[in-house]
């Protein structure tokens, strides 16, 4: 089996008690996107870099260390090299996400196989 090769669509202004919906374009059809916990995979899909969620150098809210890659985490955990947290994650996720009202990216899987 291969993920569907459709085009979807973020949208914020889902006029639901939701984060958002992501939109198959050639159908409308849609799934709601309801918890804060889905924003990382979900700003993955349409082009949120986990990476660029990096650790501050304690005491110096601007200066950072070292970049980490973040390989033990999908952004749902802390990462265990670093120390960036579930919660970082996720809030920079849901801050894409409303900066990104619209983005359009190919579907990975979310409406089904060809």
């Amino acid at each position: 089996m291969t993920a569907a090769s459709g085009k979807i669509i973020w949208d914020t202004d889902c006029n639901a008690a939701c984060i958002g919906r992501i939109v198959e374009k050639d159908t409308s059809k849609d799934v709601l996107i309801q918890t804060d916990f889905d924003c990382p995979g979900v700003a993955s899909t349409f082009g949120w870099d986990i990476r660029t969620v990096q650790p501050k150098r304690e005491g110096d809210e601007d200066e950072r260390i070292t970049p980490c890659a973040h390989s033990g985490t999908d952004g749902t955990v802390s990462c265990s090299e670093c120390g960036v947290t579930a919660s970082e994650f996720i809030e920079s996720a849901g801050e894409y996400l409303n900066d990104n009202d619209g983005a359009e990216a190919d579907d990975p899987g979310y409406f089904g196989n060809d």
